[in-house]
Parts: C-alpha cells; structure tokens; sequence
C-alpha cells in the first residue's frame, strides 16, 4: 500500500511541474512492466511470463548518449512436459543492469538503442532450490513518447545470461516493456 502512495505521489507531482523546467532535468525515473518471451533452450521448458522494470535514466535532453540503471524482475511458468519428459519448474529471474543509450532525433517521439550488462539472479520455485548469481547482457530498441509533464516508454530487449551447462546452460529472454517515465 506505501509503494501505492509513494506511485500516486511522485506521478501528481510530476503533472504539477511545468514541462519547460522538467525539460531541463537531467534524470527520469522509469516504471514499467509487460511479457517476458523465453527464447532458446529457454523456451523448451518456460513458457511466457511477465517483467517488471524500475530504472534511472541519466542524461540531458538535447544529449543523444545516457545512461541507465535498471533493476528488473522476469517470471517464466513451467511447460507442461511431454508424457514421459522431464518436467520443469516456474523460473525467476531477477537482474541489475547499467546500460548505455543512443537516443535518436525527435519532438514528442524520439526512439532509442541500449545496451549493457549486469548481474542476473535466477532461481527455480523447486522446494529447496538455490537461486545462483550469473553475469549477463542485453540489447534493445526502444520509444519515448511525451505526454504533458512525463514520459510513456515502449521496448522489447533481448537478454542473454551466461550459465554453466550443469545450472541449465545460457538462458535467454525477450521482455516486452510499456511503462512510465517521470
């Protein structure tokens, strides 16, 4: 409920800010959510989930590069296996990301490429189960669409996170993201 009011907080006072002096900030808080599509071996056993994204944006306006921090969260439900298959287990994945951003020309619309790296957490809902620390990338495109005082954002990024094949080998995804940006 606080994390409610502290949302419901930050997004009437970024609608009270005149958009001239928001223009002039160098930062931007994203939330966001949407689908998360195993791919690869991935996808073998998971089946669409959904993720979850809150970032700092760092960067001016008129600056075409930026940075990002990101922390992300990616759920996957278990394939239903085959008669005689192995069965899976609902997957988490949970990451912290900084990323560069290249952000193209544009008024209300500008579109974007980011890449970068960071630590995944990934663990299987098996009772018992550990969850392990792996190092990943990811890359993506992305949209920025002013509205009044703040931002909406549309991106699709592909992540790849190296594991050893005895902790399930490489895992990959594909989150599709629509979120705020204040």
């Amino acid at each position: 409920m606080k994390l409610f009011r502290i949302t419901g907080i930050a997004l009437v006072t970024s609608l009270v800010f005149a958009e001239s002096a928001l223009c002039q900030k160098a930062y931007a808080i994203a939330l966001g959510g949407g689908a998360a599509i195993p791919v690869g071996k991935l996808s073998d056993v998971q089946t669409t989930g959904y993720n979850g994204i809150v970032g700092l944006a760092i960067g001016g306006p008129e600056l075409p590069l930026g940075v990002r921090i990101d922390g992300i969260y990616n759920t996957f439900s278990s394939r239903t296996p085959p008669a005689g298959g192995p069965s899976s287990s609902d997957l988490r994945v949970i990451g912290a990301l900084g990323n560069l951003i290249l952000a193209f020309p544009g008024t209300s619309a500008k579109g974007y490429m980011l890449v970068g790296g960071g630590l995944y957490n990934i663990k299987s809902d098996v009772s018992g189960a550990k969850s392990d620390n792996h190092f990943g990338f990811n890359a993506g495109l992305g949209a920025t669409f002013g509205v009044g005082a703040f931002a909406t954002f549309l991106e699709s990024r592909y992540h790849t996170i190296s594991r050893k094949s005895d902790k399930g080998g490489v895992a990959q995804f594909i989150p599709i993201t629509v979120g705020l940006m204040f």
